[in-house]
């Protein structure tokens, strides 16, 4: 949480017995790692058994600088202390023709 710039993104995980979930039910693992400029880098997967956006909000809370993610809308709504820059190759794809 020190650092200038994070990186964040989510995917689906499937677990199999999960309590009060069936197998076939969307999971999912939030990254968060350091930029280029860190020392030392770090990568952290957080474990969770939805999408909502007060997942990166909950985990982001004393984070304060660039988060660099994709257009997922659960980024846009964190504090007015994390400034989202987005990812240029989520932008080439909207921008490509025919």
């Amino acid at each position: 949480m020190e650092h200038e710039v994070l990186h964040a993104d989510e995917t689906t995980v499937q677990v199999l017995r999960e309590p009060g979930k069936a197998a076939q039910s969307k999971s999912y693992m939030w990254l968060y790692r350091t930029s280029g400029e860190a020392e030392k880098q770090v990568v952290l997967f957080d474990y969770q058994p939805d999408r909502k956006y007060n997942r990166p909000k909950e985990f982001l809370e004393r984070f304060s600088g660039y988060l660099h993610t994709d257009g997922y809308e659960a980024y846009h709504k964190l504090s007015d202390n994390i400034i989202v820059v987005g990812c240029l190759d989520h932008l080439r794809r909207k921008l490509k023709t025919g």
